[in-house]
């Protein structure tokens, strides 16, 4: 007779290993070249930071071992982990926060004025566009053409060269000199650079406003950016 505890071993071994194997046949199929949109976005909820919650599309990578890279990511960005999650080809040192200076706006708006009137190949100069609900979703994260073939900014100016290089460019749609910063558009914000601040172990005083950066006179992101309060959910996210 089989033994009841030696089956229920073997079949979580093969289980485990076909878990495994599993998500490394997609990681390689996710490797294949295709067509790449120029921007992607997803939503991200207004609330609390995400936690432990029902699976959703794709699985819970925890279910499956230890994949920090994709297990760190919040629940609100994983509609996005195909364009967002890439590999690690780019040394990133800093994260650079803007606003557009403009009152609506959005990915597709910014690459077609940064083609024509920069006349800059690359469209988007920014690698992530997080809208204020005028132009799309408030708090929506648009993944850029930059990020999704890792590719240097050009988003800190002309003569910050290392914060173009190393720098991951993200623009909030909006005038934060001016106007208040929208309690709406935070969570989106935050949930994206909460995770790569983890993913790319970068540390909160590394967060920087456009001003610090550029070299000429500039008040981007604006005075009423919640530049700390960021840093501070970095910093808690990093306990």
């Amino acid at each position: 007779m089989r033994r009841p505890g030696l089956v229920r071993i073997v079949a979580a071994v093969v289980a485990f290993y076909g878990c495994v194997y599993g998500v490394r046949a997609q990681m390689r199929r996710a490797d294949l070249p295709r067509r790449e949109p120029a921007v992607a976005a997803v939503q991200a909820p207004v609330g609390p930071l995400p936690g432990e919650g029902e699976e959703r599309d794709p699985p819970q990578p925890a279910m499956c071992g230890p994949f920090p890279a994709f297990a760190m990511l919040p629940e609100s960005l994983w509609p996005l982990a195909p364009q967002i999650m890439r590999p690690g080809t780019r040394e990133w040192r800093t994260i650079v926060v803007h606003h557009s200076a403009g009152t609506a706006g959005n990915a597709a708006v910014f690459d077609r004025m940064h083609r024509e009137e920069n006349g800059w190949v690359n469209g988007l100069g920014y690698h992530f566009v997080v809208g204020n609900g005028n132009g799309s979703p408030a708090g929506a994260v648009e993944v850029g053409g930059r990020w999704i073939q890792q590719i240097q900014g050009a988003h800190a100016g002309a003569k910050a060269t290392e914060y173009n290089e190393h720098g991951i460019g993200i623009c909030v749609v909006g005038n934060y000199e001016t106007g208040d910063f929208p309690e709406e558009v935070y969570p989106g914000l935050r949930d994206l650079v909460v995770w790569l601040a983890r993913r790319y172990d970068i540390p909160p005083e590394r967060i920087l406003p456009h001003r610090e950066v550029r070299g000429e006179p500039t008040e981007c992101p604006g005075g009423r950016f919640p530049l700390e309060r960021l840093r501070d959910d970095v910093r808690a996210a990093a306990r």
